[in-house]
C-alpha cells in the first residue's frame, strides 16, 4: 500500500486564502455566508467576519456520511441575493453539483479548487493532476509537525 502524498495547509495559509476570497467578494454586497458542513464552516465564519455578513451552516455530506439537508437547501432559493456558499475544497465537485441541482443560481467561493467546474470565486486553483490529499489544520489527521509537510 502506497502512502498518499499530502499537502498540509497551515492556519497562516487559511488566513491568506480567506483574505484572498474577501478581496474578491468585498464589492459583491454579500450579506449572508453559507458554510458547507464540515469543511466550509471555519472559512465561512472567517469570511462572514471579514464581510460583516451573517453566517448560516448547511449540512451536506458526501464523504463522511450521507445526510443532506435538502429542506434547508431548498429554502435558500427564496432569496439568494447577497448569498455566497463557501466550502474548503472543490475536489470532485460532487457537493457543489448536488447543491446546484437544488439551488441552480447559487454562487460559490472555495479555498482550493481541483475539479474542472466553473466556480465564482477561488482562492487557489490546483489541477486534477495534483493528487495530493489536502489536510486542513482543523482536521483530525493534521499533526502540525513541520516535518510532515
Amino acid at each position: 500500500m502506497t502512502d498518499i502524498e499530502k499537502l498540509y495547509v497551515t492556519w497562516e495559509d487559511i488566513d491568506i486564502l480567506v483574505y484572498k476570497l474577501y478581496k474578491k467578494l468585498k464589492d459583491e454586497n454579500i450579506d449572508k455566508v453559507v458554510g458547507i458542513s464540515r469543511g466550509g464552516l471555519i472559512p465561512g465564519v472567517m469570511l462572514s467576519h471579514y464581510l460583516n455578513a451573517g453566517f448560516e451552516p448547511l449540512e451536506w455530506q458526501t464523504r463522511d456520511g450521507e445526510f443532506k439537508d435538502t429542506i434547508k437547501a431548498n429554502s435558500f432559493n427564496k432569496n439568494l441575493k447577497g448569498t455566497i456558499f463557501v466550502d474548503d475544497i472543490c475536489d470532485s465537485a460532487l457537493t457543489i453539483k448536488q447543491i446546484k441541482e437544488i439551488i441552480p443560481k447559487s454562487r460559490w467561493a472555495v479555498l482550493h479548487q481541483k475539479a474542472d467546474i466553473e466556480l465564482d470565486f477561488i482562492a487557489r486553483r490546483l489541477h486534477n493532476s495534483d493528487t495530493r490529499w489536502i489536510v486542513y489544520p482543523w482536521e483530525e489527521s493534521y499533526t502540525g509537525d513541520e516535518n510532515d509537510k
